[in-house]
């Protein structure tokens, strides 16, 4: 298991396409390689079976979500995914994309109490 998240880490960190701003893209790459670093140094991370499966792998090391009548959510990462007719060959290239989702309406959210909590 290990094998497999060196490679994507390296996919992701290694990727040259992204020379002419390479201080964004190069920093939200890295950012991802840790972050699926870390999920794979987990002892109960990815199993082994279920990434060999994969077609693609997606990373978005942080999504920031907002709600007052409108809401939204934003995020960037990196996608890489297998080639191949079936998606079975070698993992491709990194690209970098953004999540973005806006929401209009009412917001509710609870929060469970204890019974020792109510005065």
């Amino acid at each position: 298991m290990r094998k497999i998240g060196a490679l994507i880490v390296a996919i992701f960190l290694a990727c040259p396409a992204f020379a002419a701003n390479e201080s964004r893209e190069q920093k939200r790459l890295e950012a991802c390689g840790q972050v699926f670093k870390e999920i794979m140094d987990i002892p109960d991370g990815i199993p082994k079976d279920l990434l060999n499966k994969a077609e693609c792998v997606i990373v978005i090391p942080t999504v920031l979500k907002f709600a007052i009548g409108i809401g939204g959510d934003f995020g960037r990462g990196a996608i890489t995914c297998r080639t191949g007719q079936h998606f079975t060959g070698h993992w491709s290239a990194p690209a970098l994309f953004a999540l973005e989702g806006a929401n209009i309406g009412f917001h509710w959210a609870a929060k469970p109490q204890t019974l020792s909590s109510w005065s």
